[in-house]
Formats: C-alpha cells, sequence, structure tokens
C-alpha cells in the first residue's frame, strides 16, 4: 500500500487537472476510465468576487496557484529508494516540540479559520467549509524556545505554521549543498503570519530554512491533514438556495498607529457595498495595530508585496506616514489613505494643523459618566434581571432565545442607551412593568428555520444534537405564538432579525426613534456613545 501512494498521487493530479481544463472547455487528452482511491470532490471560489456558477473558465485560470513540483516518477523513485533503504528520513522539522492536543476555544478556532481562508494557494479554504472545523481540530500546538530550526533548507515540506505570538527568521544558505552554512536572512514573519504554507500542496525541498528568534507559540497543519480533508470531499456542485458567499480576491491589510478599529469597520462597510454577492467573508482582512516604527511599517510593505494585498491606513504621525507612502510607491503596493483627506480638508477649514499624536486618550468627563453608566445599567437588566428598574430603560427588547437580545443590548448600550431585555417564553407569564411602558419595547422576531439553526449550533457547543429546544416544529409553533402575543401589544416596534446583523437591526431602532421624536430622515440627529 505504501508504495503505491505516489502513484496514487500522480493518478490524483492527472485527474484534477483534466476535470479543471474539462470546466473551461479544454481537453487535456481522452480517458476511458481512470481509477484512483480518493473521491475527487470539492468546492472552489475563484480568485475574482465573482459568483461560482457564472465564472467556469476563471477556475480553469485561478485554481491551481502553483505547480505540483516534482514529477510522478521523481516521487515514485524516492519513495522506492526509501523502501529500499528500509530506514526513515529524519528530519529537522520532526524534531520540533510539540505540545498534547487538547480542545480549542471557539476564539481561537474563529482566528485559525480567518488565516486559513486567507490561504490563497489553498482555494478549498477560501469557502469555509463547514469540514473546517475538523482541520482546525488536528492543528498542532508548539511552544519553541528562542534559536529552534523550524526546518532546514533542502528538506522536504509537509507542514505549514501559524504564528500566535514571538517571531521566526528566513535563512537560506549561498550553498544548496550545504545548508546552515554561510546562511543570509532573506525574511522575516511576526505573529499573525503563515510560514510554509506552499508545502501543503507538494513535497518539495525547502527553499530556505526558518529559525525562531524570539520564543515563540505555533500551530502547525500537515498535508496528510488537507489531503484528508479533500478526499473526504466538499461538493463541488452549486445550490442555488445557498447564499452566494465571496472571499475577498486579495488581502486587505489595515494598518494603524492605534488600535485601527474604525479603519476595519470603515473597510467592512465599504466592501458590503459591493452587493453581486450575498455575503462576504472577511477573512481576508488582516490587521496591525499599534505600527509606530519605520521597521515595522518595512515589514508590513514587504508583507503587501508578498501577498499582493491592498493597504488601508490611518497612520497620523507624518514621518511614518511618509515612509510608508515612499516603501509602497517602491515595491508598487496599492495604497489607500483613509483620513488623510478629510484630515485636510479639516485643516484648511480650522486653519491649523493636527498634533499628529497617536492614539489620543478619551477624556474622563461627564459624558464619559454617562456613558458607563448606561453600560453598567445594561449589564444588570440582561436576561429579564431587575424589572422593577425598568423604568429607568431608554429601551426594552424582548424576544425568543437566541434571537439576538443581548449582543444588540450592549450594541446600543454602547452608543449612550440604558437597555434593558427579556427572553419570552411560552407558558411563561411576562412581568407586569413589560406592558408599563409600551413606547420602549421593540420586539424581534426571526424565522424559524434560522432560530431553529442558531439554537442546534448552541446545543452542539454543549455536546448535545437532539433538543426540543432546536427542533424545528417546536420553534415553529413557539414562533407562532410569540406573532400572537405581538399582535396583542401592537404599540411595540417589532423587528424580523432573519437577515438583518446587529447594526443594521441598530440602525432601524435609530430610525423608530427618531420618528418617535417626531423627526423625518433629513433632520440632525445627537450621536451617543462609542460609533
Amino acid at each position: 500500500m505504501a508504495a503505491q501512494l505516489p502513484m496514487q498521487l500522480c493518478v490524483r493530479q492527472v485527474c484534477f487537472l483534466a476535470m479543471i481544463l474539462a470546466l473551461s472547455g479544454q481537453q487535456l487528452f481522452s480517458v476511458k476510465k481512470i481509477s484512483t482511491s480518493f473521491p475527487i470532490r470539492s468546492r472552489y471560489v475563484p480568485s475574482r468576487p465573482s459568483r461560482l456558477r457564472h465564472f467556469p473558465s476563471l477556475i480553469a485560470q485561478n485554481l491551481v496557484r502553483r505547480p505540483y513540483g516534482p514529477s510522478c516518477q521523481a516521487l515514485r523513485e524516492n519513495h522506492e529508494e526509501e523502501e529500499e533503504e528500509g530506514t526513515k528520513i529524519v528530519k529537522v522539522e520532526d524534531s520540533v516540540p510539540v505540545e498534547p492536543a487538547k480542545e480549542k476555544t471557539s476564539y481561537l478556532k474563529a482566528r485559525l479559520r480567518a488565516k486559513l481562508c486567507s490561504l490563497k494557494e489553498i482555494v478549498a479554504f477560501q469557502k469555509v467549509p463547514d469540514g473546517l472545523d475538523e482541520v482546525i481540530d488536528k492543528m498542532r500546538l508548539h511552544n519553541v524556545p528562542q534559536g529552534t530550526r523550524i526546518f532546514q533548507q533542502g528538506e522536504a515540506g509537509d507542514r505549514m505554521y501559524i504564528i500566535e505570538s514571538g517571531a521566526m527568521e528566513i535563512m537560506k544558505s549561498e550553498n544548496p549543498a550545504a545548508p546552515g552554512e554561510k546562511e543570509v536572512r532573506v525574511g522575516s514573519y511576526q505573529p499573525g503570519e503563515c510560514v510554509g504554507h506552499l508545502s501543503l500542496l507538494d513535497s518539495r525541498p525547502r527553499a530556505a530554512s526558518a529559525v525562531v528568534t524570539k520564543e515563540s507559540v505555533l500551530w502547525s497543519l500537515d498535508r496528510k491533514t488537507l489531503q484528508d480533508f479533500m478526499a473526504g470531499g466538499v461538493d463541488m456542485t452549486y445550490d442555488e438556495s445557498e447564499d452566494d458567499i465571496c472571499v475577498l480576491p486579495r488581502e486587505v491589510f489595515v494598518i494603524s498607529d492605534s488600535t485601527g478599529e474604525s479603519a476595519v469597520s470603515a473597510v467592512r462597510k465599504c466592501i458590503m457595498q459591493f452587493t453581486h454577492c450575498d455575503a462576504w467573508e472577511m477573512c481576508n482582512i488582516v490587521t496591525y495595530r499599534f505600527v509606530n516604527s519605520k521597521q515595522q511599517i518595512k515589514h508590513v510593505a514587504e508583507q503587501a508585496d508578498r501577498r499582493d494585498a491592498i493597504i488601508v491606513y490611518t497612520i497620523v504621525d507624518a514621518a511614518n506616514k511618509q515612509f510608508l507612502e515612499e516603501e509602497a510607491s517602491k515595491r508598487n503596493v496599492s495604497l489607500v489613505d483613509l483620513y488623510g483627506p478629510l484630515i485636510s480638508t479639516f485643516e484648511t477649514a480650522f486653519g491649523t494643523k493636527i498634533t499628529g499624536k497617536p492614539g489620543r486618550k478619551q477624556p474622563v468627563d461627564e459624558s464619559y459618566m454617562d456613558l458607563m453608566d448606561c453600560i453598567e445599567y445594561t449589564r444588570r437588566m440582561d436576561d429579564g434581571i431587575n424589572p422593577r428598574e425598568w423604568d429607568e430603560a431608554d429601551l426594552i427588547i424582548v424576544g425568543p432565545s437566541r434571537a439576538g437580545k443581548t449582543p444588540l443590548s450592549f450594541y446600543l448600550g454602547l452608543r449612550g442607551f440604558k437597555v434593558a431585555n427579556y427572553p419570552i417564553v411560552i407558558g411563561e407569564d411576562p412581568p407586569p412593568e413589560l406592558f408599563e411602558w409600551p413606547e420602549k419595547v421593540i420586539a424581534l422576531t426571526i424565522q424559524p428555520e434560522r432560530l431553529s439553526f442558531i439554537r442546534q449550533q448552541r446545543m452542539r457547543q454543549f455536546g448535545r444534537s437532539e433538543s426540543t429546544y432546536s427542533n424545528i416544529n417546536e420553534v415553529r409553533q413557539e414562533m407562532n405564538e410569540i406573532e400572537r402575543f405581538y399582535k396583542r401589544n401592537p404599540r411595540w416596534f417589532v423587528i424580523d432579525t432573519t437577515n438583518s446583523g446587529l447594526e443594521e437591526t441598530a440602525g432601524e431602532i435609530f430610525r423608530h426613534i427618531d420618528m418617535q421624536s417626531g423627526r423625518d430622515n433629513i433632520m440632525p440627529a445627537q450621536m451617543r456613545g462609542f460609533i
């Protein structure tokens, strides 16, 4: 079986290429029948933000980013030589310390998923299929001391690494026949970046060595896990009932000399204006926070050049801003100054210049303390607690369990509203305070199918799969009862959150508040809290 493996891989690659060319109307050769032990199925995303079913030719043009390296014959000969020697080649990579496997948190999984789907060369990851969680579960943790060599130039690579913390340098020997001797530094990697991911595609020798320059935490993924993921198959056929989910065709690097939150929010809102896709996967947005030195700026510019990324920046220091513009121009990297035109307009209008100091602190004044009161009140009033204090609330949000009451409440609390929320449970009488201020009540509704799906996901987090809580028939009956309950209270403002995000739902509430205040859509409204 072991001796057949390279041959099977070669057959699979040929079949794979023939399938791609067939999609684009081309023919590699005539084949009556090819037998392989691998099911050849997957779902691919074109390298442009386009609907998959409209672009079969783009798949053929953009799917394979790099040749498979050594010929099938070479792979087979190498494998046969190893069989004859009867020994396993020991690589530097095999000595990297590995931590025992343990459960990953949902936050860690989300971060690893974002990095995997940003790898343009591994096209199967870019659709973020459900099976990607299985890949993430098999990723290994490495706590690596300073000076450890992760892989060696000339050795066959079979895994990639994601740097969670620490740093790594890429070293290349002047004499490929003597790796490790007379090495020169050719690159560096920082936290959040991927190293060696092209080794997932083939076993060609490493072009350079990688050395940890400070104590690092790494996550690794090997080629066998990727092959198992591909062999398991993700259906390549397009489902007309599915939403079109697009991945950004190029990465976007957001650089800030502060937190970068406002810049990321602006980039996301801009992308959402492109409506030829039903939904966008934002995993290709990479944020570099607190960038305040020329060395950091040069590193980001090098990464953007290497990965063909677009840089969006909000740097206010004049010297650093000029240096970034020079580095981007030298490398022909696309660069967008997000706040520059606005600042220039204000400087002209105000007759003065900005200080150029990043991260100006929020003043702790009366308005700030009022905002803290709103956040604290919203926390104390979560999930129907303390209804006797609802008279202080600006808004009271009601709805079924898992309809989004709590996150919406805190979103509004951060914007200067005191918000209480109450879960409607069939067969349980709400507190009488709920009916005393009907003008404050925001009633959330949601389609049963969507609510059932959300609850099923929640149950899986607790290791449960079957429950009346998420059963679609039970959920339909529950929502019918809630709809009738809402109709008995016609002064409540009802919002359907089925296809509405947090910001869209909050926007509907702001519009409702404006209308209650006698303002129409063109009248100004005083903004409150953190925007």
